[in-house]
This record gives C-alpha cells, sequence and structure tokens, in this order.
C-alpha cells in the first residue's frame, strides 16, 4: 500500500484529493493537516510514502517544511518521505525554489484525479513528475543562467523511416556530476515543455522511459545540489567563517 500524506488548508480541495487516493488501487491518504505546524508534528509518527503539500498555507510557506525534511537526517536512519508540490502557485519563483529545496515533483492543481494519482504513483518510484508549464519555468530557469549546453540535437525517429542508432544518447551518459544540464536532459525537458510523454520522448530520442525519467531526476536533483552550492559559498563569505 502506497501511504499518502496531505497538506492542504482549502477543505474542499483536501476532500476531493483525500477522495481521489483513496479510491485509486493500492493508494490510501493516511493524514491530513490545513496547517505546517500540525505537519511537522504528526509526520514522523505517520512516516508517509509520499508527502504532497501545498505551498500557501496558514502559518507560513510549504516551501519551509519541504527544505526541513530534505535536509533532515531519515528518521531511525530509514524513513524520508518523497514530496510532491501541489499548488495553485505555477510562477517560476515559487517553483524553482521548492525543487530547491527538495520537492521530487511539482504539480499544478486543476489536473484530473487520474493524473494526480499518477504523479503521487511516479514520485512513490523515486522519479520526478513534471508537467509541461513546469518544464517551461525550468528551461527559462537554465537559459538565464546560461546552462543550456551546446548541441546539434535533432528529432528521431518520425515518418521518415527508421532513425540511425548513433544519438546523443551515445555521446553522454544521463548521470553526470556537477550541476551543468546535458544535452539530452535539456531536450527532455523541451520535448516535455511541448506536451509530449515519457512514452513518447524516448522513441524519439531512442532512449526508454525509465532513462526519460530518469533525466527529469536529474535536472531536479542539479537544482538542488547548485542551491545548495551557492548557500555554502555564502555562509563561506560571512565573517567569522571558520
Amino acid at each position: 500500500m502506497l501511504n499518502v500524506y496531505l497538506v492542504e488548508d482549502d477543505p474542499l480541495v483536501s476532500q476531493h484529493v483525500r477522495n481521489a487516493l483513496n479510491e485509486a488501487p493500492g493508494v490510501r491518504c493516511i493524514g491530513h493537516a490545513s496547517r505546517l505546524a500540525t505537519a511537522r508534528s504528526e509526520l514522523p509518527q505517520c512516516r508517509p510514502d509520499v508527502l504532497l503539500s501545498d505551498l500557501g498555507l496558514p502559518d507560513g510557506d510549504g516551501t519551509e517544511l519541504i527544505g526541513e525534511l530534505s535536509h533532515a537526517p531519515a528518521i531511525d536512519g530509514v524513513w524520508h518521505p518523497h514530496i510532491l508540490v501541489f499548488s495553485v502557485f505555477g510562477d517560476e519563483a515559487r517553483v524553482i525554489r521548492a525543487i530547491e529545496a527538495g520537492a521530487d515533483g511539482y504539480f499544478l492543481k486543476g489536473c484530473t484525479s487520474d493524473e494526480l494519482v499518477r504523479a503521487v504513483q511516479q514520485a512513490a518510484r523515486g522519479e520526478s513528475p513534471i508537467s509541461p508549464a513546469i518544464a517551461r519555468h525550468l528551461l527559462k530557469r537554465f537559459r538565464d543562467e546560461g546552462m543550456v549546453p551546446e548541441t546539434g540535437f535533432r528529432e528521431l525517429g518520425g515518418d521518415s523511416g527508421p532513425a540511425p542508432i548513433t544519438s546523443m544518447m551515445d555521446l553522454e551518459p544521463a548521470e553526470t556530476s556537477g550541476h551543468d544540464v546535458t544535452a539530452r536532459e535539456h531536450e527532455v525537458l523541451r520535448l516535455v515543455a511541448q506536451g509530449y510523454v515519457a512514452e513518447e520522448i524516448a522513441e524519439r530520442l531512442l532512449i526508454t522511459p525509465g532513462k526519460v525519467a530518469t533525466d527529469v531526476r536529474n535536472v531536479y536533483r542539479k537544482l538542488q545540489l547548485g542551491e545548495r552550492a551557492r548557500l555554502a559559498e555564502q555562509a563561506s563569505s560571512r565573517p567569522g567563517w571558520a
């Protein structure tokens, strides 16, 4: 059973989400909080597989809770939830800040119940659910920071006959060191932003859907690592740093 804990202050939305989760096979909502303080006290006891959290809450920003959970050690060396943001806020600043804080995925309210359940299941598998709107924000962030890789990537597959085996997947691994985005990760984001799903992207890039999911997860991790590096650099520049 996939256990989910919901942080949502709107009664109608929270009831809708809980119903959608509890009606899905193999999924159940084991707890709900309308405030950050309640979530902080209940989460260590509930220990859900996935935390599904809104951002705008009466006693603070859900990003605070995300950062606390992401940077805290696993309870008993075992429990650490996957974190999925479910919010009406789709502006670039909030999206980037939540991902940098440690969110494993970001989904906008207004999606269907099936899309929400699928996103929760993806997060539980260690994937990073992503919508076209969120992908566009990430692409803009990378452009603004000059992180767009040089690439001659062309769309593979299609109606013009079999695509050649040689592609960008042969030139770079899915997992790379550092914070820069690889050409394939950038192309995956670009196709997500255009509305393609994982299976379609995999076909075009001659990779598996699993590798598409890995590339998206790597992008999230690189944002998080980059933010931690920036915070460490800021701390080291303060007077009295030892």
